[in-house]
C-alpha cells in the first residue's frame, strides 16, 4: 500500500496551523508504526524527497502502533533490539528517532506540539508484496489455490535505503528522555533455541543473504522446512518479518535473484509459495474484517469446543497431558519460537483432543510467538480448527494430525522431545 501522507494541519483535535519549530527549521516526521528498518520503506522515501523539496530536516518516530494487540516477551525483545540498531544507524546521519512506546503517533505528537510541529506526517505501512489488492476485493477467494492461480499483478520491487545526508539538524528543543536509545536485551540465554538471532536489520539482511546465497538453505527448503531442532531447517525470516527489521518485498527480490544464477528449483519457488501464504491471509483479513476472527471464521460455523478454563491454563504453562505436546509448548514459553510443524501437531491436539476454544489458543500465539502477528496467527489457527481456509473443512471436519505417527515422520529418535523435555522458563 503506498504510505499516507497527512500535510498540515495534521489531523489532530486542535492542532495550531503549521509554523517552524523553535530551532527556525521545517520538519518533515516519519511515523515509522512498526517497521523497524531502512530497506524498502516506501514512507521513508516520501519523507526523504519531501524534506529536500522544502528544505525541511527530518524527525523518525517510534510509538506504538494503533493496530497493535498482544505482544510478549519475546516479541518484544527482537523489537527492542531493532529499535536500538535503527537509532544508531539514524543518529549517525543526525537524525533523530523519538522513542514513546506508551503512546500512539497522533497522541505523541499532541504532547510534542509545543516544541515541534511538523510540515508533514507520513506513516510507514505494514510490509506486503502488493500495494494494491492482488485479486480484485470482490472476487478475492476463500482458500488460497484460487489466489496463488488468479494473481492479477506482480509484486512490486523493492526500495533500496535513501540517501539521509544533510537531513539532520540541532534538536536542541527535543525531549532528552524520548532521545534515549532503547535499552536491548541479548539474543536470549537459551543455546537450545532454534532462533538464537538478535531482531535489528543489519542481523536480518545477513540471515537473508546467508540462507539464500551463503548455505544449501533454499535449494533443500521444501525437504528441510518440517525439521524441528536447529537453525538451518527453515529460513528463520518470519521473526524479522514479525517486527519490521525485514521486507518481504526484499526476500521476494532475492529469491528471484537467486533463481537467475541458480534456476528456479523446488525450494526456492516452495519459498515463494509460503511468502504468497502471509499475503493470502493479510488480504483475507481486510477483506472479511471482523469475520475473520470470529469463532465461526469464515465458514461462520458454530462453536463445538469445552471452555474448560482449568485445562487452558494447564496448557498454557506447558502441561497438555501429550509428551510431543509439552515438548513443543517448553520450546515455545521458553524461546518464542515454534516450527511450522510443530505450531499445527500443537492447534491439531488443542482443537481435537483437548476440545477448547480454538480463539483461546490463538490468542495467547499471539502472544507467546517471537513472530505473532494477528491475521497470519488467526489464518493459521482457523486452517487447523476447520472454521478457515483449509478446503477440505468446508462441509468436513478439522485436520487431525496422528501424534503418534508425525513422531515416528519427524522425530523419530526423540531428539526434540528429550531437548525440551524439561520446563519452560517464562521471561518476564
Amino acid at each position: 500500500m503506498e504510505p499516507s501522507l497527512a500535510v498540515a494541519p495534521p489531523p489532530l483535535p486542535g492542532w495550531p496551523p503549521r509554523r517552524r519549530t523553535m530551532a527556525g527549521a521545517p520538519t518533515i516526521a516519519l511515523a515509522l508504526e512498526g517497521q523497524l528498518r531502512l530497506d524498502d520503506q516506501p514512507a521513508l522515501h516520501r519523507a526523504v524527497d519531501l524534506a529536500r523539496q522544502r528544505g525541511a530536516r527530518l524527525l523518525v518516530l517510534a510509538c506504538r502502533p494503533p493496530s497493535r494487540r498482544l505482544r510478549g516477551p519475546h516479541q518484544r525483545r527482537l523489537e527492542a533490539q531493532a529499535l536500538a540498531a535503527l537509532h544508531a544507524r539514524l543518529a549517525a546521519q543526525g537524525v533523530p528517532l523519538l522513542h514513546h512506546p506508551q503512546s500512539t503517533t497522533a497522541a505523541a505528537l499532541a504532547e510534542l506540539h509545543p516544541l515541534v510541529q511538523p510540515e508533514a506526517v507520513l506513516h510507514a505501512e505494514e510490509s506486503r508484496l502488493f500495494a494494491t489488492w492482488p485479486v480484485a476485493a470482490e472476487r478475492f477467494p476463500l482458500v488460497f489455490s484460487p489466489f496463488r492461480r488468479g494473481l492479477e499483478r506482480d509484486p512490486e520491487p523493492p526500495l533500496p535505503p535513501p540517501d539521509l545526508a544533510g537531513l539532520g539538524n540541532a534538536w536542541d528543543e527535543l525531549p532528552r528522555s524520548w532521545l534515549a536509545p532503547p535499552v536491548a536485551p541479548g539474543a536470549g540465554s537459551d543455546d537450545r533455541s532454534a532462533f538464537p538471532f538478535p531482531g535489528d536489520e543489519p542481523t536480518a539482511l545477513a540471515r537473508l543473504d546467508h540462507y539464500l546465497f551463503g548455505s544449501g538453505g533454499l535449494r533443500d527448503y521444501k525437504a528441510t522446512r518440517n525439521g524441528l531442532v536447529g537453525t538451518e531447517f527453515s529460513a528463520k525470516f518470519s521473526p524479522f518479518l514479525g517486527v519490521g527489521s525485514l521486507s518481504v518485498r526484499r526476500i521476494w527480490q532475492e529469491v528471484l535473484r537467486y533463481q537467475e544464477l541458480h534456476g528456479a528449483d523446488e525450494g526456492s519457488v516452495w519459498m515463494q509459495q509460503e511468502l504468497l501464504w502471509r499475503e493470502f491471509f493479510l488480504w483475507s483479513e481486510q477483506k472479511h474484517g471482523d469475520a475473520f476472527h470470529a469463532p465461526g471464521g469464515l465458514q461462520q460455523r458454530p462453536p463445538d469446543w469445552v471452555e474448560d478454563r482449568e485445562r487452558f491454563v494447564r496448557w498454557t504453562r506447558g502441561d497438555a497431558g501429550h509428551p510431543l505436546i509439552d515438548a513443543q509448548l517448553n520450546e515455545l514459553l521458553t524461546t518464542g519460537y515454534l516450527s511450522n510443524r510443530g505450531r499445527q501437531w500443537v492447534a491439531s491436539h488443542f482443537v481435537n483432543e483437548l476440545r477448547l476454544p480454538w480463539i483461546w489458543g490463538a490468542r495467547f500465539f499471539e502472544w507467546a510467538l517471537i513472530d505473532a502477528h494477528p491475521a497470519l496467527n488467526t489464518g493459521n489457527w482457523a486452517y487447523l480448527a476447520g472454521v478457515g481456509s483449509d478446503p477440505r473443512s468446508f462441509g468436513g471436519s478439522p485436520r487431525r494430525f496422528d501424534l503418534e505417527r508425525q513422531v515416528g515422520l519427524y522425530d523419530p529418535d526423540q531428539t526434540h522431545r528429550r531437548l525440551w523435555s524439561r520446563p519452560a522458563s517464562l521471561p518476564s
